[in-house]
């Protein structure tokens, strides 16, 4: 129970770290802009921080209602995945129902929970490299993969974890993260630039430094920022995966998982499954 509530904390401390992310790097672009001189009314100040928040919270859910991320190695399931797999969901629903502790974490799923949990969308991911997962609200990616080698009992694990993800909104903070790390991401790919330049040709890495020297520079602070908040990051979103494993366990699914880590033979989830044996 003590260890529910910690997870639980946790999950309040990532919520906010994302937050106090985004509201950092619009504070920096608006301070960067004054010291430039742009004169801006209180108006536009509150503008542009809601619509800041608004872009990074709320964009990864425009696209997943839009569908763009289908076609990168994602397609739509045929009718004989899709029906497996929805299946498997309500499976997944009416044990959290038979589980009181599993519902919510305080009352039993309802009709309207159960009819929330048909609607979850299913995408196939054909790239063999990359893991199960999910997107956005409401979205869970499986591989093919997967469809083939796992049992039901298995697959009930792997969806009821991400559910889990779903849930919680792990997705869309993760997404919230990205979205406001564009700023760092644009020193990265600056300095890649400039790295394969000087790869090439000295005369042309040199070109490129003194071309793009005004634009690292002042994304520099931003690439700071980045580090500080991603480092610490990395060890809730650690913690998010033992949420939603005790989550998988709670609704009766924590077995089927167990057994396909093991049959998946990955070290990195060695850690995983010695947990899970243990909330056996």
């Amino acid at each position: 129970m003590g260890n529910a509530r910690w997870l639980g904390v946790c999950r309040w401390v990532h919520v906010l770290l994302v937050a106090g992310y985004i509201l950092v790097t619009i504070m920096i672009v608006m301070v960067s802009l004054a010291l430039f001189g742009v004169r801006m009314a209180n108006w536009v100040r509150w503008v542009m921080v809601v619509g800041w928040f608004g872009v990074c919270f709320g964009g990864v859910v425009l696209l997943e209602l839009m569908g763009l991320f289908v076609g990168h190695g994602c397609r739509r399931p045929i009718r004989s995945e899709e029906e497996r797999l929805s299946g498997l969901m309500l499976n997944v629903w009416m044990r959290m129902g038979s589980n009181g502790k599993a519902a919510l974490e305080t009352k039993s799923i309802s009709t309207h929970g159960i009819r929330r949990g048909m609607e979850v969308r299913f995408r196939i991911r054909s790239d063999a490299k990359r893991p199960d997962g999910s997107f956005g609200s409401r979205t869970i990616i499986v591989r093919s993969g997967t469809l083939i080698l796992a049992s039901d009992e298995e697959l009930l694990g792997i969806l009821a974890h991400e559910l889990g993800h779903l849930r919680d909104g792990d997705r869309i903070l993760e997404a919230a993260f990205q979205c406001s790390g564009v700023f760092a991401l644009g020193f990265r790919f600056g300095c890649r630039m400039v790295r394969r330049g000087f790869r090439l040709n000295m005369a042309g890495g040199l070109l490129l430094l003194a071309l793009l020297s005004p634009v690292l520079l002042s994304l520099w602070f931003f690439f700071c920022v980045d580090l500080v908040f991603r480092s610490l990051k990395w060890g809730l979103m650690k913690l998010g995966d033992v949420r939603q494993d005790c989550f998988a366990v709670r609704s009766g699914c924590g077995k089927g998982l167990r057994d396909w880590l093991e049959k998946s033979g990955l070290e990195a989830n060695v850690s995983r499954i010695r947990r899970l044996e243990k909330m056996a």
